[in-house]
C-alpha cells in the first residue's frame, strides 16, 4: 500500500478547474436539460446548466425532437417534463485526463476518468461525480499502470480495452499542455495520435509508455523511422532490428553513421523488414545502396530461401540481387516481390524444360518477364501434347456425336488446345475441365453456326448423359433457338443404341447425323 500512497502522490488531490470546464464544456455538453411543469395554464422551465428557471415563451412537449435555447445561459437544451418518472435517467462518459507530476515537474501523469450526472432525484442542483479508477505516471526512464491500487506489470490501454462501450473524450490540447516544460515535450507524441483502427481512440498512454521507457523513440521518430515506431506501438515484432535501449543512433540502428545518412537522405519510409534487411546486406559486406536495400527488402522470406540457396551453385547471392533489382526497375512489375516471385517460377521452368542454367542466356534472360511469358506458353503446350495423346484414345468415339439443326451443328471437343482456345475467345472457364474431359469423366461439346463453322458460339457440357450447362460469351445463358437444339440433341443422345452406342441417324436435317 505504501508503493500506491507514493504513486498517488504525483496527482492532484482535487478537480482542476481546467478539467470541471472540459467535462461541462465538452464531455457532458449534451447533458443540458429544460425542466419544465405548467402552473395555471403557464410553463416555467429550470435549466439544469445555469440552475435558473425562467418563464417559457414557447409551448413545451416532453422529449420533443428539437433543442430549445435557455434565455439565461444561451445554453442548447434537451427538454424533458417534471412529472415524467426519472428512476433511469443518467448521462456518463469516461475521458482521459493529463496533468504535469505534482512531485516531478519533468514527468507527467494521465487518469481515466469516469465522469456522471445522476438526473433520477432533484434535477435542482445537479453534480457532476468522478471517477479514476486508472492511473499511470511516466517519468524519464520508467512508467507505472495502477489499476484501481492494483499495480499492473505493463502498461496497456485501460481507455480503449475496457470502455468500448462508452462515449470516449481525449483532449490534444490538454496533452500539449500537460506535456510542455517535461521530458516528453519533443516527443512528436503528436504524429502518433491516428491509428489505422478507425474504432480506437487512442488515448496516447500506450505511446507515453514507449517514450518513457526508450528515449530513442524521439529521435526515432524525427529521423523518418515512424513506421518502426508504429510497428512497436501494433505490438508487432521489430525483427531485432531496433536496439531500443541503445545509447547513440548508431547502437540504436546497428548502422555506421555513413549508411544511416543513406537512410535519411533515401525519401523512403523504413520499417524494421527494410532496416533489418540493410543491416543483413552490410554484415555480408554487400555494396548496395540503402535504396537498392530497400527495394530488396520486398523479397520474402520463403523466395529468398529458393532463389538464393537452391541457386547458389549457378550464381551469388549478390550477383542474383542485381539482376532482380535490374529487372524490377525496368517496369514490368510493379514490386519487387512479383520478379522475384516470376523469377523463382521461370527458373523452375528452365528445370522441367531440360534448361541448362550454367549458361547465362537461360539464367539471366534480358527480360525476365518476356521470357517468363515464353516458357509459361511452352510448357503449357507440353502438357497439352500429354493430354491430347489421352484424348486421342477416346475422340474417335466422340466424333460419333455429331448434331445438326436449325443452322447449328454440335460436335465434341477435338483438342485440349482448343478447348482452351474455346474458353480464352467466350470468357468462360471450360479450360478447367480439360482433365475431366480426357478422363471421361463428363464430355464437351462445341456449338457453332453452320455460317460461322470457325467461330466459338456455345459451349456444352454433358455427364452421364445429363444436362449440366451450355454457355456462351461471358458465361451468358442459351437464347431460346439454342436451348430448343441442344433440348434436340439431349433427346437424341439418351436414344442412341446400346449395341453401336451411336445416335439415331435422323429423316433430315433438321435431326441428329452421325
Amino acid at each position: 500500500m505504501s508503493d500506491f500512497k507514493e504513486f498517488k502522490a504525483h496527482f492532484p488531490q482535487k478537480i482542476s478547474k481546467s478539467l470541471a470546464r472540459y467535462v461541462t464544456d465538452t464531455v457532458l455538453k449534451e447533458s443540458r436539460y429544460l425542466f419544465f411543469k405548467t402552473v395555471m395554464g403557464i410553463q416555467f422551465a429550470h435549466c439544469t446548466h445555469c440552475n435558473k428557471r425562467h418563464r417559457s415563451e414557447v409551448k413545451l412537449k416532453h422529449k420533443q425532437k428539437e433543442k430549445v435555447t435557455c434565455p439565461h445561459c444561451k445554453s442548447s437544451c434537451y427538454v424533458r417534463a417534471d412529472g415524467v418518472s426519472r428512476k433511469y435517467m443518467t448521462d456518463k462518459c469516461v475521458l482521459v485526463w493529463y496533468e504535469k507530476s505534482v512531485v516531478d515537474p519533468k514527468a507527467i501523469t494521465a487518469r481515466v476518468i469516469g465522469v456522471y450526472r445522476d438526473y433520477s432525484g432533484s434535477y435542482e442542483n445537479i453534480e457532476t461525480e468522478y471517477n479514476a479508477g486508472h492511473m499511470y505516471l511516466f517519468e524519464s526512464g520508467k512508467s507505472q499502470y495502477w489499476d484501481w491500487k492494483e499495480h499492473r506489470k505493463s502498461v496497456f490501454s485501460a481507455f480503449d480495452s475496457r470502455f468500448g462501450g462508452y462515449k470516449r473524450f481525449v483532449s490534444h490540447g490538454n496533452i500539449r499542455s500537460a506535456v510542455k516544460g517535461t521530458s516528453f515535450q519533443y516527443s512528436t507524441w503528436e504524429d502518433f495520435i491516428k491509428y489505422q483502427n478507425s474504432s480506437y481512440v487512442s488515448d496516447m498512454v500506450e505511446f507515453f509508455d514507449l517514450a518513457a521507457r526508450y528515449p530513442c523513440v524521439e529521435y526515432l521518430s524525427k529521423l523518418g523511422f515512424k513506421k518502426i515506431i508504429w510497428t512497436k506501438l501494433y505490438r508487432n515484432s521489430t525483427l531485432n532490428a531496433v536496439n531500443w535501449r541503445g545509447k547513440t543512433i548508431e547502437k540504436v540502428l546497428r548502422l555506421d553513421k555513413s549508411s544511416i545518412n543513406e537512410i535519411r537522405q533515401s525519401g523512403r519510409k523504413w520499417g524494421p523488414q527494410e532496416l533489418k534487411f540493410f543491416q543483413d546486406l552490410r554484415k555480408k559486406g554487400y555494396p548496395f545502396t540503402a535504396v537498392d536495400a530497400f527495394d530488396l527488402s520486398d523479397i520474402d522470406r520463403g523466395q529468398h530461401s529458393h532463389i538464393f540457396k537452391e541457386n547458389k551453385a549457378y550464381a551469388s547471392e549478390e550477383t542474383i540481387m542485381r539482376y532482380l533489382l535490374k529487372q524490377f526497375r525496368r517496369g514490368s512489375r510493379s514490386s519487387l516481390s512479383s520478379v522475384a516471385y516470376d523469377f523463382k517460377d521461370y527458373l523452375k521452368q528452365c528445370k522441367e524444360l531440360g534448361m541448362s542454367l550454367k549458361e547465362e542466356r537461360y539464367l539471366f534472360p534480358n527480360d525476365l518477364h518476356e521470357a517468363h511469358q515464353k516458357l509459361t506458353a511452352m510448357i503449357k503446350h507440353k502438357k497439352n501434347e500429354k493430354l491430347d495423346q489421352l484424348l486421342n484414345k477416346r475422340i474417335a468415339e466422340l466424333k460419333k456425336m455429331y448434331f445438326e439443326a436449325s443452322g447449328i451443328f454440335i460436335r465434341a471437343v477435338e483438342s485440349v488446345d482448343e478447348l482452351f482456345d474455346e474458353g480464352k475467345r467466350l470468357n468462360h472457364c471450360v479450360g478447367g475441365y480439360a482433365e475431366s474431359y480426357v478422363n471421361a469423366r463428363t464430355d464437351l461439346f462445341v456449338l457453332r453456326e453452320l455460317s460461322d463453322p470457325d467461330k466459338p458460339y456455345y459451349t456444352l457440357q454433358v455427364t452421364d448423359k445429363r444436362f449440366i450447362q451450355c454457355r456462351g460469351l461471358k458465361n451468358c445463358n442459351m437464347t431460346d433457338e439454342v436451348k430448343i437444339v441442344v433440348d434436340s440433341f439431349m433427346e437424341q443422345l439418351n436414344k442412341k443404341s446400346k449395341k453401336s452406342g451411336r445416335l439415331n441417324r435422323p429423316a433430315n436435317r433438321q435431326e441428329a447425323v452421325v
